[in-house]
């Protein structure tokens, strides 16, 4: 199984500050991340790293973003997810 939050709030509370894709028995990743006007705005291929609501140094607003997102996992099995993630703040 794979874990990505539909939404998380970078906000510096220490909760849900950072997105993560969560799981078991993954090998790799490959995470991107859109704006609403199909923009790339987070690229991904480390598990250990997550989104911080920044695209090049600077905190995105409130909104709604599109994913797309390749797992490979150690059995060498792959899924492929898309869907919207929200960031509030």
């Amino acid at each position: 199984e794979v874990f990505l939050p539909n939404a998380f709030s970078p906000n510096g509370d220490g909760f849900n500050d950072i997105l993560y894709v969560r799981g078991l028995l993954i090998s790799t990743i490959e995470l991107k991340i859109f704006d609403r006007f199909g923009k790339l705005v987070f690229e991904n291929n480390n598990i250990n790293n997550g989104w911080d609501g920044k695209h090049r140094g600077k905190i995105l607003s409130s909104g709604v973003f599109a994913y797309e997102l390749t797992v490979v996992f150690a059995d060498g099995n792959e899924k492929y997810m898309k869907g919207t993630i929200s960031l509030v703040h």
